[in-house]
C-alpha cells in the first residue's frame, strides 16, 4: 500500500512540477509559443526547455516513488498522450496534427529519459525495484 501512495504522490508531484516548469518557459519566457506565432529560433529553444522541464517533472516522480522503478513517469508518458489527443480532438491547438505530435513525442521521450537517468544515477539496483 505505501508503494502505491508513494507512486502516486510522486505522478502528482511530479506531473504538477513538469506543468509549472512549462507554464513558466512557454508563457513567462517566452511570452505564449505556437506554430504560426512564434520565429522558428525561438520555437526550437522554447521546445528544447519544455522537454528539460519533462525531464525534471520526471526526477521528481522517479525520486519520489522510486520503490516502484519507472511506473510513476510511465504513468505521466501515458497522461501526455491523453491530455495530446483531447486537446487536438476539441480543436485546443493552433499548430498542425504533426507538430503537436512531435511536440507530444518529445515530451514522452524526455519524461522517460528523466526517469531511467535518475535510476541510473542513484544506482538503483533493479532488485530493489518492482518496476524491473
Amino acid at each position: 500500500m505505501t508503494r502505491i501512495l508513494r507512486t502516486l504522490l510522486g505522478l502528482i508531484c511530479g506531473y504538477g512540477l513538469m506543468i509549472v516548469l512549462i507554464t513558466l518557459v512557454q508563457e513567462t519566457w517566452f511570452g505564449g509559443v505556437g506554430w504560426h506565432e512564434t520565429p522558428l529560433a525561438k520555437l526550437a529553444l522554447a521546445g528544447f526547455l519544455t522537454c528539460v522541464a519533462a525531464a525534471v517533472g520526471a526526477v521528481a516522480a522517479t525520486a519520489i516513488a522510486w520503490h516502484t522503478g519507472r511506473i510513476a513517469a510511465a504513468i505521466m508518458a501515458c497522461l501526455i498522450v491523453v491530455e495530446t489527443t483531447a486537446l487536438i480532438v476539441t480543436g485546443r491547438t493552433s499548430g498542425p496534427l504533426w507538430f503537436d505530435a512531435v511536440a507530444a513525442s518529445s515530451l514522452i521521450v524526455a519524461i522517460l529519459l528523466g526517469a531511467e537517468l535518475f535510476m541510473r544515477y542513484v544506482k538503483i539496483p533493479r532488485t530493489q525495484t518492482i518496476g524491473a
